[in-house]
Parts: C-alpha cells; sequence; structure tokens
C-alpha cells in the first residue's frame, strides 16, 4: 500500500468530497491511488483569498453515553450471551438438572443402606449407623454443564474404612446396580476415589470418615440449632458483618469433631463453652495440622474452609459485629453452663433480641423504588455495600448494632424496605446524617449499575428513638434479671480494648 502524501494547501472544491460523511473522506497519494482517512483527522486548508493559518490539532471526540443506555446494552448483551450459552448447549437443561438431582438423591440411600449394613457386620445397632452424600466443585457452585461431572462426597460413620468398606464393600453394591456403569476405584490418587457413571451422569466419588457412628444425624441437628441461634439473635446475616452459613456449618463441625460421643445437648453446651472462650487470635480449623495458609492481618474472625488447599472464609466481621458476636456466645455459655439448674428452658436462649432494651437511638436505612421488581434488585445492591457504611460509622467513633429485620414504612406508597441499626457511640455526639448519606452513596454509585438504579430509587439516613420503632422491634426479654446475675464475671479483656 503507497504512503499517504501531505495533503496540499489548494482548495479543490468537490461535490462529491463536500457530502462526503466525514469518516468516508480519502487523501490522495502521490501516485493517485485513493486511501481511506481515519479519525481523529485535519480539516482541509480555506479557500483562496483567506489567510493562511497553521494546521488545527486533531478533532477528539469524546461520547459521554446516558447510563441509562449502557444498561440497556448490557442487558441485552447479557440476554444474547445466554442465548449462545443455551445454543451452543453449554447450559444444562431442566430435564438434566432433574436427572442430576435424582441421581443424587438416589445416592444417599444407597450409602445409607451400604452404612446400615456395615453396621451389621460390625455388630452395631443398625439404626445408630447413617451416612450421607455431599456436592461440591462446579456442580454445587451451578457452574456446571451438560457434560461436566459431579463431584461429590460420601461422608461415612467411624466404623466403615476407606480401604475395604469404601473400596471393596460400596464398589459392589453399586456395580450391582443397573443404572451404574463404568466403575473404576483410584486408590493411590493424591485424593482417593471412585469414578462411575450413574444413569448417564458421571461422578467423582471421594471418602470422608467421621469419629462417630451417626455421621448424618447429630451434625445437622446441632446445626440446625446453631442457626437458629443466630437467626434469634440477629447474627445470621452475612452482609452486615455477622456469621454466613459456612462459618457456623464449619463451627458446628469443629464440636462434633472433638466430641464424637456427646449427646446433642452436651454438644450445644461444649459450642458455647468452646466459643465463648476462644482466642480469635488463632483460626478455627478442622484440619488437624495447622494452617500455613495466609492470614490476612486485621481478620477478627478467621475460620478455615475444609479445602486443599486451606484457604479463609470470606468475612465481613467488623468491630461492632465483633464485638456482639463474642457478647452472644458469652451469654449463650452462661444460660448453658450449669447443667443441674432446675428450671433451665432452652426458649430463654433462643429469646429473640431485645434490641429496644439495649439501645436508645437507631439509624433508620430506608430504600424505595418505583416498583417490586425494582426494589429487589435496589435492595440487593444496596446491602451488599453496607458494611462500608458500618466501618464509616466506627471511624466516627459510633459502634452499631445492625437488625437484620426488614421492615416496611406503611405510610410511605411506594415499595419500600427500611432497616433499623442500634447506635452505640462512645461518647454522646451527633450524627450528620447529610454527610454520612452522601460518602456512603459514593459506595452504592461507584459504577454503571449503582448509578443506573439510583436514577429511579433512593436511600434515606436519619437517626430516630424508641418511639419511631415498629413493634416488632419492642420485644421485652424475661431473663435479662438472671442474665445479669451470670454475667456478672464476664469483663471486658485485653483482647476487646485491642479490637475495639
Amino acid at each position: 500500500m503507497a504512503a499517504v502524501g501531505p495533503v496540499p494547501w489548494q482548495w479543490q472544491p468537490s461535490s462529491a468530497l463536500a457530502l462526503a460523511p466525514a469518516g468516508l473522506l480519502a487523501a490522495t497519494s502521490p501516485s493517485g491511488n485513493h486511501e481511506p482517512q481515519t479519525l481523529p483527522f485535519l480539516p482541509p486548508p480555506p479557500p483562496a483569498g483567506y489567510p493562511l493559518l497553521p494546521p488545527r490539532a486533531p478533532i477528539v471526540l469524546q461520547l459521554h453515553p446516558h447510563p441509562g443506555f449502557l444498561a440497556d446494552v448490557d442487558r441485552r448483551r447479557s440476554c444474547s450471551l445466554l442465548k449462545l450459552l443455551k445454543d451452543e448447549g453449554a447450559a444444562p437443561s431442566p430435564e438434566d438438572e432433574k436427572r442430576r438431582e435424582q441421581v443424587i438423591r438416589e445416592l444417599k440411600k444407597i450409602v445409607m443402606r451400604w452404612a446400615k449394613a456395615v453396621a451389621r457386620e460390625q455388630s452395631v445397632p443398625q439404626r445408630m449407623a447413617t451416612a450421607t452424600v455431599l456436592t461440591y466443585g462446579s456442580y454445587s457452585l451451578g457452574a456446571h454443564g451438560p457434560e461436566s461431572d459431579i463431584d461429590a462426597l460420601c461422608v461415612g460413620p467411624c466404623i466403615a474404612t476407606l480401604q475395604y468398606h469404601f473400596f471393596v464393600v460400596l464398589r459392589q453394591i453399586l456395580e450391582g446396580r443397573p443404572e451404574v456403569s463404568g466403575v473404576q476405584t483410584i486408590e493411590s490418587a493424591k485424593v482417593p476415589l471412585m469414578r462411575f457413571r450413574f444413569s448417564g451422569v458421571a461422578i467423582d466419588f471421594t471418602y470422608a470418615q467421621l469419629p462417630v457412628i451417626d455421621a448424618s444425624k447429630k451434625f445437622q441437628i446441632l446445626l440446625r440449632c446453631v442457626k437458629l441461634w443466630a437467626r434469634k439473635r440477629g447474627l445470621h446475616c452475612h452482609h452486615l458483618g455477622f456469621f454466613a452459613g459456612i462459618h457456623l456449618a464449619i463451627l458446628a463441625a469443629y464440636i462434633c469433631q472433638r466430641f464424637p460421643n456427646a449427646s446433642v445437648n452436651g454438644l450445644f453446651i461444649v459450642f458455647f463453652q468452646t466459643f465463648a472462650h476462644w482466642p480469635w487470635q488463632v483460626p478455627v480449623s478442622l484440619h488437624d495440622e495447622p494452617t500455613d495458609c495466609l492470614h490476612p492481618e486485621g481478620r477478627l474472625m478467621p475460620i478455615v474452609m475444609p479445602c486443599t488447599p486451606p484457604e479463609f472464609c470470606v468475612s465481613n466481621v467488623t468491630r461492632s459485629t465483633f464485638k456482639k458476636i463474642r457478647e452472644e456466645l458469652t451469654r449463650g455459655y452462661a444460660f448453658t453452663k450449669d447443667p443441674l439448674r432446675h428450671d433451665f428452658e432452652w426458649t430463654w436462649l433462643f429469646e429473640p433480641f431485645p434490641y429496644a432494651e439495649k439501645h436508645q437511638q437507631f439509624l433508620r436505612i430506608a430504600l424505595c423504588a418505583p416498583t417490586l421488581a425494582e426494589l429487589r434488585d435496589w435492595a440487593g445492591w444496596v446491602k451488599s455495600r453496607l458494611r462500608f457504611l458500618i466501618l464509616k460509622l466506627e471511624r466516627a467513633g459510633i459502634g452499631c448494632d445492625p437488625c437484620p429485620s426488614e421492615e416496611i414504612d406503611h405510610a410511605v406508597e411506594e415499595p419500600n424496605m427500611v432497616f433499623y441499626w442500634g447506635l452505640i457511640p462512645e461518647k454522646i455526639m451527633h450524627v450528620d446524617t447529610s454527610s454520612l448519606k452522601e460518602d456512603f452513596m459514593k459506595d452504592v454509585t461507584n459504577d454503571v449499575y449503582g448509578k443506573v438504579k439510583c436514577t429511579r430509587s433512593d436511600v434515606t439516613i436519619s437517626v430516630v428513638g424508641l418511639s419511631q420503632l415498629p413493634k416488632s422491634m419492642c420485644t421485652h426479654s424475661v431473663q435479662w434479671q438472671y442474665l445479669q446475675h451470670c454475667m456478672l464475671g464476664y469483663q471486658a479483656t485485653s483482647e476487646d480494648h485491642v479490637i475495639w
């Protein structure tokens, strides 16, 4: 291709040139070839008789599309991408999903019967021996395709060994099923497993031997108890800086692992006894060996995931929420530490948290949107940013106790959602809600999605007193006097002072 020569400073009127779009202008090379001229470009010289001026700087076009236009483009491209995945067969069909769910249900039945058979062989009461199947990997994350295998873990009792009962007995049971084909054992792998197809679905089957006979029910009951306690006491809300489900599951598994022969009552008592006094500089881990995974500085409740290599669970815990979690663990220990108390009632432990008795002022956060669908999207987006609001309050010297309950202001016509956070100021001070909202909205609108949502939705932040709380938050703690007596021995530790 010939090089483009300089444009001569000579006016050559041309109707074709005058009517051509700017992007289609062409420059003429010395050889007479026409080559397209691209932006930025130089304008033609002035007509004869006008003074010659030095050429102007290249024209740079800066486009600022409307956020609504960008959101529409994003939506259409997302839809086309999902359609492409469907057309290419990269996403499983509803029928395929049902088939996989049925496979997991059947596997759970098989391993349960296998555990009973092992118990019979070991002269152990069959009703005591249980097993279950857990999924992990891409299937558990919902990122699997039609041809993906299922990573499944067989959780068995202490009487079922890996080498004989899993690789020999269970393999024989599977091979006797008409739906199962291609059973293969890989015993020498770093993670020993069985591979097979069940109704056409590929399965990678690993084994975990728990130090208990009842491998499924005891842990599940303890976890249900712990989750109920966390919900009642306002601790089960990850985006507000409290526990997520994975955190509670690991804490419950830690107790079951170390006290395999304890009753459910004993496990729950030991749960509070253990974690009310836990030195939280030390991570909670299900691994026998010390973990060498990176411990981020400043992490307040380090909990290690049961994976290889070990990794820390994602945590949103802040100074305020950590303080409340420790207080509630101590409260649970105070209630359960006396096994001989004659008037003990479990309902005391699961009593709803008395926000109206604990706090005098509350931060009211109201979200509103034109429609319910938009409110759901807006609320989900704002919730993911609420931790930043907690941190802003803490930097201003104000602790907070976020209530996870979602209330509705019936005096407002628009669909809305309201949160109330108990305020714990270090000293009497004024909360500038205007600047607080302004700073928080920077976190909410830090990308295109947040900017678009803000055009039709809003956040209102204010400080209210007890008289403005909804009735659902004005519960009365009937056991508060008893707890004050039980917790007289609990004083703020040096660790508390360092953290807060």
